[in-house]
């Protein structure tokens, strides 16, 4: 139950990240700025220093693929980029060394 309720904040966190980038274009002039928040991967930092490797691990290998399909600018851009922010961010000393 709790795999699921993960999968569906991570698909609704996708799509919250989609519509703020489609809704939020400013202009200056004649130039356009367009927010990305990365929301999806701010969720998956997150759920890696509450949950296991293995929950963080599938859930960013989900979600980078949901994000190259929808996308699909080059395929497994955001599929290693998620797994490998995770496993970095996993791997990282929690204690400071003294």
């Amino acid at each position: 139950m709790k795999a699921f309720v993960y999968i569906m904040i991570g698909i609704i966190v996708f799509y919250l990240d989609t519509l703020i980038s489609l809704v939020i274009p400013f202009h200056i002039g004649n130039l356009t700025f367009i927010l990305v928040p990365h929301l999806t991967l701010m969720y998956l930092l997150l759920l890696s220093i509450y949950r296991p490797f293995m929950v963080t691990l599938l859930l960013s290998i989900f979600l980078g693929i949901i994000t190259d399909i929808y996308f699909g600018s080059v395929y497994g851009l955001y599929l290693f980029g998620y797994i490998s922010v995770s496993y970095t961010h996993l791997t990282l000393p929690t204690t400071p060394y003294v």
